[in-house]
């Protein structure tokens, strides 16, 4: 989990050209985890991202803003990571625990905090004093939230990769409960404590909760440094480890996953669906090739399977009043030359998806109201954080497919990569014989399978390519890479014969 200081230097650089190609604010890491920053001149003036014509700027004036919860009165209630304070942290070597005072690493400090925005625009401290970390332009708090009761629900975040270098603050890395009345905060689960006693992952300690969801009876909580789900029972604020989430395909050898060639899954948003089960999306460490994040399925007894691969450093999850699945990805292309600005995507049920905002600077947190009204977090240039509202967010979309059709006909072409196809939905005419292409555009070697239909492209290495032929009866088949892995990882598909 914890990444090398150069691949450290690397991930900071490639955050920080993130900030300068979209004129807006960065997103950055810890270690090999991510989280959200303003690299922000005092002087800077906001800038935001061209917005279809319905969708505006609801609030702006936020620091670092992660998440959002909205109440049944229209008060919308968001986490703001805060801005660090005066405590310098530095280097330390594990074994010994020593400061190396001149390798100086972060800052941290009491700046958390989490505010209401009335209806009318007004807006209020609930609570502040809440731990944040910063780490060169790396910001860390206040993150996931949710409306239980006459509470709120507040998941802290902490040091990352620095969990055993140095002593947590006060309310770091745990579940908060929070009067919103009168301010107070109850740490009602320290999820750090037990990351550093039991470690469930288990790679190296490592702790940062990200988001969280309430469903009356249990509270959910990802630990995106920690790679684990974890459930709290509001009745007695126990709890326990419900899901241990496992790693991704990787390109070679990782030491910090003791030397299996996998990515950290890095878990960082949660929704559940009518039937228990919860969707958990997948950030993945570096080297966030894109296409190989994804968002997994974990049913109530803990199975963890994948429902939507071929996604790309996704940061939230949410399912819409009329059951339309949502997901924030952070940046479309983070290896890309200037790196790409993020979107928002519409899954569907086959776990393919759309485009339905573009270019935005790093969305975080999404919620939709009573209305079905989406509203999403951005952090922008400056020192304004904002918070975006699109009414009817079912109209919305670029016309750009992740997922395009490659249109019915006599050919078409299937390019695999990490850790995707393009298109993942192709048309066949049925019972007509149909050329299909498979490259392999991709570094690692990948195939083409089709079960049902007795069809495999055997291994491609990279820039191969090869023709196979179908005729098939009507019907959807399902096509897969059956090299280890990457089938998990969401490189599936669909041939839709018709």
């Amino acid at each position: 989990m914890q990444a090398s200081s150069e691949s450290s230097r690397v991930n900071r650089r490639r955050l920080l050209q993130i900030a300068l190609a979209t004129s807006a604010g960065s997103a950055v890491l810890a270690g090999n985890r991510a989280v959200f920053a303003q690299a922000t001149p005092e002087d800077a003036t906001p800038v935001a991202p061209a917005l279809p014509p319905n969708c505006e700027i609801y609030a702006d004036g936020l620091n670092n803003p992660r998440y959002l919860a909205i109440a049944d009165d229209g008060t919308i209630y968001v986490t703001e990571a805060g801005s660090a304070g005066d405590e310098i942290l530095y280097q330390s070597t594990p074994e010994t625990g020593t400061p190396a005072p001149a390798e100086q690493v972060g800052a941290r400090g009491l700046t958390g905090q989490v505010t209401a925005i009335a209806p009318d625009g007004t807006k209020s401290v609930v609570a502040s004093g809440l731990p944040s970390y910063l780490f060169g332009t790396e910001v860390i708090g206040p993150a996931g939230i949710a409306i239980a009761g006459d509470k709120l629900l507040v998941a802290n975040g902490g040091a990352g990769p620095m969990t055993p270098m140095v002593e947590p603050l006060e309310n770091e890395d745990s579940v908060l409960s929070i009067d919103p009345e009168t301010g107070d905060v109850t740490n009602i689960a320290n999820i750090g404590l037990f990351e550093r006693s039991d470690n469930p992952d288990p790679n190296a300690v490592d702790s940062n909760l990200y988001d969280l969801i309430s469903t009356g009876d249990a509270i959910y909580v990802t630990d995106a440094g920690g790679n684990t789900v974890y459930k709290v029972d509001p009745a007695t604020n126990e709890f326990s480890v419900y899901a241990v989430i496992p790693g991704l395909p990787g390109p070679g050898a990782n030491p910090a996953r003791q030397g299996a060639s996998e990515i950290d899954p890095v878990p960082t948003s949660l929704a559940m669906l009518d039937d228990g089960t919860l969707l958990v999306g997948l950030l993945s460490g570096a080297p966030f090739t894109p296409g190989s994040a994804g968002i997994l399925k974990v049913t109530p007894d803990g199975t963890v399977s994948n429902f939507a691969g071929g996604l790309t450093m996704v940061t939230d999850v949410a399912v819409a009043p009329d059951g339309t699945i949502y997901a924030t990805q952070l940046s479309a292309d983070f290896l890309g030359d200037p790196p790409k600005p993020g979107n928002i995507v519409r899954v569907r049920v086959d776990g393919a998806s759309e485009i339905v905002l573009d270019g935005l600077v790093t969305p975080n947190g999404m919620a939709f109201d009573a209305n079905g009204d989406l509203y999403f977090v951005m952090n922008t240039i400056g020192p304004s954080g904002v918070i975006v509202k699109c009414t009817d967010p079912a109209s919305l979309g670029s016309g750009e497919d992740a997922t395009a059709d490659a249109g019915a006909g006599a050919s078409a072409t299937v390019v695999a990569s990490e850790l995707k196809f393009e298109p993942k939905t192709i048309d066949v005419p049925a019972n007509t014989d149909f050329s299909l292409t498979v490259r392999n555009d991709g570094v690692l070697p990948h195939d083409f399978t089709c079960s049902p239909l007795k069809l495999n492209s055997g291994l491609l290495q990279t820039g191969e390519e090869v023709v196979l032929t179908i005729n098939a009866p009507a019907g959807d088949y399902q096509f897969f890479c059956s090299v280890v892995g990457h089938k998990q990882a969401g490189m599936i598909g669909t041939l839709h014969v018709s």
